[in-house]
This record gives C-alpha cells, sequence and structure tokens, in this order.
C-alpha cells in the first residue's frame, strides 16, 4: 500500500461490550480531498482471558470486518507492527469488536489526503 502520510495513534479504548463494534480511531477530516487511514499497528492486552480481536467500520448493523480476526492472548501485550499487519485502508472510521469484554485496543494508523 501508499505510504508518506502523517502517522497517528488512537487513544486506548477498553471493550465495553462483547461483540458489538466500537469507534476506535476517527479519520480526520480532508480539506478538498478524500482523506484515509491506512492501519499500520495493533496492540491489544487482555487480563479477561483468550479473546478474539475484530477490526473493520461502522456499527451496529452496519459493521463490517476489514482484516481477519486476531487472537488476542490472555496476560501478554499483543501488538502487530507494520509488517504483521493486515492491509487496511479506509476513508471511514476504525471500529473493532472483541469476543470478551474487557480488552484494551490501540492502534496506529497512517492519514493520507488533503
Amino acid at each position: 500500500m501508499r505510504g508518506a502520510g502523517f502517522r497517528k495513534t488512537s487513544a486506548p479504548i477498553t471493550i465495553a461490550a462483547a461483540n458489538t463494534a466500537q469507534t476506535l480511531y476517527i479519520v480526520s477530516a480532508g480539506g478538498t480531498a478524500t482523506r484515509t487511514a491506512i492501519l499500520r499497528k495493533i496492540w491489544a492486552y487482555s487480563a479477561v482471558g483468550n479473546a478474539v480481536l475484530q477490526i473493520g467500520s461502522g456499527l451496529a448493523a452496519a459493521w463490517a470486518q476489514g482484516i481477519p480476526p486476531m487472537l488476542v492472548i490472555n496476560g501478554i501485550e499483543n501488538i502487530w507492527e507494520d509488517v504483521d499487519t493486515p492491509d487496511l485502508e479506509l476513508g471511514v472510521n476504525f471500529t473493532c469488536q472483541s469476543s470478551v469484554l474487557g480488552i484494551i485496543v490501540q492502534i496506529e494508523v497512517e492519514e493520507i489526503g488533503a
């Protein structure tokens, strides 16, 4: 995927309800052109047991999975860097959901566009 944008990090969020999408990162508004964000890094931590983490877009019935589900292993920092992170470029907000509540998730994206 293309690059040379600005790297930004989401605030860490804690999954409040199992299998319910939550907003993870809000893509900045562009000037005259559409701005997109490329997923570059994922950090997840669980102290409540192993969990399946899904990242995509949309909330409630409009939720759409963007990358394959990932296993978050209990008790360790689960980090997926640039080379490990599946390609995902969105022009809308990033959302996530997990199979259990209490998972802490944070991502780093590269925003492209005006």
